[in-house]
């Protein structure tokens, strides 16, 4: 896994696997705090949650991972990472978070130039890379390309033309290649 301290963060404790827990609304918002404070404190700004906007995201990813979550063991792993790649399709077409300030910390970086997407695309990775270590054992590493500012310069431009664009965006950073159209049906690729 890159060696960035958003990835990271701390997430709220459970007694179920992450897999489930994260279906939970109470504890996905305590993540999604948590890391948006962990995100504000690393970019030197701070952020306003709007919870319900956070609930409708929420809701909508719950309902697309829901209708089509494989019975075959096999497809597991593979999606995961479609539910990573929802999960921050949905949270980047309704931003649930707005910064308040200008960040003061990590100027000219992809997280200073975009810091709502930056902490939205943190949030799916760190959750994403914490399934698949306890599912699977394996650590998840991050493309060199999530500090070029000229690829979140096209993440932030072409995902307001294009709602599928995030999930491409979030499987290029995964090391793979983007389906920048990405649909809403799961078809995993073995």
């Amino acid at each position: 896994m890159s060696d960035m301290p958003l990835l990271r963060v701390a997430l709220p404790p459970t007694n179920q696997p992450l897999r489930l827990a994260v279906r939970r609304f109470r504890w996905f918002k305590l993540a999604f705090h948590a890391h948006v404070e962990a995100a504000g404190q690393h970019l030197g700004c701070a952020f306003a949650i709007d919870d319900e906007r956070l609930a409708d995201v929420f809701v909508r990813w719950l309902e697309a991972i829901d209708r089509q979550n494989p019975r075959d063991k096999a497809k597991r792993r593979a999606f995961f990472e479609f539910a990573a790649c929802l999960m921050l399709r949905e949270l980047i077409s309704d931003l649930p978070i707005a910064r308040t300030g200008e960040p003061t910390r990590q100027k000219g970086s992809a997280g200073a130039f975009w810091p709502e997407g930056y902490a939205s695309t943190m949030f799916c990775l760190s959750i994403h890379a914490a399934a698949m270590k306890q599912e699977f054992n394996l650590d998840v590493d991050i493309s060199p390309s999530v500090d070029d500012l000229r690829s979140w310069w096209s993440f932030k431009e072409n995902s307001a033309e294009n709602r599928s664009f995030p999930a491409g965006f979030l499987q290029k950073l995964l090391g793979h290649e983007p389906n920048w159209s990405m649909p809403d049906v799961f078809r995993a690729q073995l």
